[in-house]
């Protein structure tokens, strides 16, 4: 029995390859009515489109904003009016000082002439030649003008290095105590400026004796006028510009640097004659050794004399 149903099996198997060999074939055969197409026919190709360039990554860039200027329509252009500008005054040559007998000083009128002469007082008219007094008042005078403020820090006064940087033996480096030794950086300074004073004195006697010579060298050459009034150039108000007196004194001639000595602070002159560069103004007591030495003419108010004089008489009191 076993055997009979082994054989019934195979039989099913082999009809069955039959059947799917057979279906198999029907499908390739060509069917009736159509022509076949030849063997060596190729199967149509469709065209391979061209490859699209790569387009570069866009990177984001901060643009600044623009603005729209809108045309405006065309104005006709305003009128102007004609500013009216002053003239410009005529410049002066300088001219040459007004001269005066020995021991006269030409006297300076308010339009910038010659007027007549006055007669210095003794003391500022004869002084004694001593220029080694001369030297030495200049000096000092130099020296006690000095503030003296410049000053350094030692090793005392530098702020910090309380610890000791290392032990004292034992690391093989040289020995130290603070951190603002002289040489360390940071460290206190060892023979730097501080407190250091230039004052010098000298003797009333020979204070006075300077300044007489001083103003002296100056008459002899005549390079002292005496100024009758400080109207200059004939203005009148409450002060003169400083034009006025630019022009004043090139009407008087080439002083070249001045100083001008009033009797008391003229705030009014003082103000004006601040933009000019080569003129000084000073008080009969506040007229310093060197600046009479500087400057080339010296400009003396008439009050001013007296108190001049005073301070160039050798036996007078301080």
């Amino acid at each position: 029995m076993a055997d009979k149903e082994k054989d019934t099996k195979k039989k099913a198997i082999a009809s069955a390859r039959e059947r799917r060999t057979a279906t198999a074939s029907a499908a390739r055969a060509p069917t009736k009515g159509k022509a076949t197409a030849p063997a060596t026919a190729t199967a149509k190709v469709a065209p391979k489109r061209a490859p699209r360039p790569k387009t570069p990554a866009r990177r984001a860039v901060a643009r600044p904003a623009t603005r729209v200027v809108r045309p405006r329509a065309a104005e006709a252009p305003r009128p102007r009016e004609e500013e009216k500008r002053a003239e410009p005054r005529p410049k002066i040559a300088p001219q040459p000082l007004p001269t005066a007998p020995s021991g006269h000083a030409p006297l300076i009128g308010p339009d910038g002439k010659a007027s007549g002469s006055v007669e210095l007082p003794a003391a500022l008219a004869t002084a004694a030649p001593r220029r080694g007094v001369l030297f030495q008042a200049l000096i000092a005078s130099l020296a006690n003008a000095r503030q003296a403020t410049s000053a350094t820090k030692n090793r005392s006064r530098v702020a910090g290095g309380g610890a000791k940087p290392w032990r004292q033996k034992g690391t093989g480096r040289a020995r130290q105590g603070s951190t603002r030794s002289p040489q360390w950086r940071h460290g206190g300074v060892v023979f730097g400026p501080n407190g250091r004073r230039y004052e010098q004195r000298m003797p009333a006697k020979m204070r006075r004796a300077a300044f007489a010579e001083a103003i002296a060298g100056h008459a002899a050459n005549g390079r002292i006028l005496v100024i009758d009034d400080l109207r200059f150039d004939g203005v009148e108000g409450d002060r003169p510009r400083t034009r006025d007196i630019a022009g004043w004194l090139a009407r008087v001639g080439d002083t070249g640097r001045a100083v001008l000595v009033t009797a008391e602070r003229e705030e009014r002159v003082g103000i004006a004659a601040a933009n000019l560069k080569r003129v000084d103004l000073r008080t009969a007591g506040t007229l310093r050794l060197a600046d009479v030495l500087r400057a080339e003419t010296m400009l003396v108010h008439r009050p001013a004399l007296e108190v001049l004089a005073a301070r160039a008489t050798v036996g007078a009191q301080s």
